[in-house]
């Protein structure tokens, strides 16, 4: 007999010790929108145009060491033509505030860096 409250105990123990790690992963999962891991709601909404295929992407929050933004998003668009690259600059341009010296376009949320090279867009923003 107690063989069998030895074996219903270890059973409990797992049952357990699976939903306690169930519960702990689901918190940590990320929404994930137009970008794969990247909550919608954490980049500004003319970001999330998207052209050619998607390559790799990266987003960071809670940048520490530059004190004026608090996220960075950097995307790469492969097999793009020169089309797409103007499409997502007049679509960017819709709502940019301007330039800078560098001709990154500026935001009120921040500023984007766009560069074009054989067939692949890479956007850069930095995100207040």
């Amino acid at each position: 007999m107690k063989s069998v409250g030895k074996k219903v105990m270890a059973t409990l123990l797992l049952f357990c010790a699976i939903l306690s790690f169930t519960a702990c992963n689901a918190g940590n999962e990320k929404t994930d929108g137009i970008f794969p891991g990247v909550d919608d709601a954490d980049i500004p909404d003319v970001l999330e145009m998207t052209v050619g295929t998607l390559g790799n992407t990266y987003y960071s929050s809670g940048i520490k060491d530059n004190k004026d933004y608090d996220s960075i998003l950097t995307v790469t668009f492969e097999d793009t033509t020169d089309a797409d690259y103007t499409a997502l600059l007049e679509h960017y341009q819709t709502t940019s505030t301007g330039t800078d010296d560098n001709g990154s376009l500026l935001f009120d949320w921040g500023y984007l860096q766009m560069t074009s090279d054989n067939g692949t867009i890479q956007i850069t923003a930095y995100i207040k």
